[in-house]
């Protein structure tokens, strides 16, 4: 079985009760993290358990993506002194100069690291399933990320990105297309060109065949019922609204 879990989905900033962006996917007991915002770790602990994560993705260097890598890296420092973990976190981050890059590496007695630019040059075969990296459209440099079982797409995940025309492409023929919904719509115009409202979302999902949509990384103070009603109008499947919490069966 492979379900997903929603740890949080607000950016750049959290409610009160909420998080910022982090995902669980769980693929026959093997965990994969899809970014560390704030106010993740708590969640994590809640939903998971962080001590057998086997992967971590970061998609970007804002801090809304990665925040509490310092609380997981504490915690998983914790683990492996008691004898708990065994083996470093794989950590997926962008390259780029950003102060972020150098502590991580120098943590190396808990994480080891992997380039995604590398990473993105192949699809990158773990046997129960593979991850395909994409670079997307955003202010500094920025990743999808799709999980594929017996290389077919199961979910694509778009992180932070405008819409170019490239993107439906890159999303084709996922059961389940994660995709940001920042913007309310009158904000297209003047910050569409690193991120995108729920109708584009809506939009790439028909575009690129997807069999369900599930909007994420919300603005906090933003209208999720005006949002899923404008997703709505514009695609013909199934459209969740992302929660913490919220927990996705991708393949029984």
């Amino acid at each position: 079985m492979v379900e997903l879990t929603i740890l949080g989905n607000y950016g750049p900033y959290a409610t009160a009760q909420g998080a910022c962006s982090g995902y669980i996917i769980n693929t026959d007991g093997f965990q994969i993290m899809l970014d560390c915002g704030h106010g993740v770790f708590s969640k994590l602990q809640k939903y998971a358990d962080y001590a057998s994560l086997g992967i971590l993705v970061i998609t970007h260097l804002h801090p809304d993506h990665y925040g509490d890598i310092y609380c997981l890296r504490q915690a998983l420092k914790y683990q492996m002194r008691e004898g708990r973990r065994k083996e470093p976190l794989y950590v997926y981050l962008p390259e780029g100069p950003h102060p972020l890059l150098d502590e991580v590496k120098n943590w190396d007695d808990v994480f080891t690291v992997i380039s995604l630019e590398d990473a993105m040059k192949t699809v990158n075969d773990f046997n129960l399933f593979q991850l395909r990296f994409f670079r997307v459209q955003h202010q500094l440099p920025a990743y999808g990320v799709q999980f594929q079982r017996n290389g077919q797409p199961v979910l694509t995940y778009t992180g932070d990105t405008g819409w170019f025309p490239e993107l439906a492409g890159l999303c084709a023929g996922s059961r389940y297309l994660l995709a940001e919904a920042s913007l309310r719509e009158y904000e297209v115009a003047e910050r569409g060109a690193n991120h995108m409202s729920a109708r584009q979302a809506a939009q790439l999902a028909q575009s690129a065949g997807a069999e369900n949509l599930i909007l994420t990384h919300f603005f906090p103070e933003n209208n999720l019922h005006q949002q899923q009603r404008e997703a709505e109008q514009n695609y013909d499947g199934k459209i969740y609204m992302s929660g913490t919490g919220k927990k996705y069966i991708l393949e029984p």
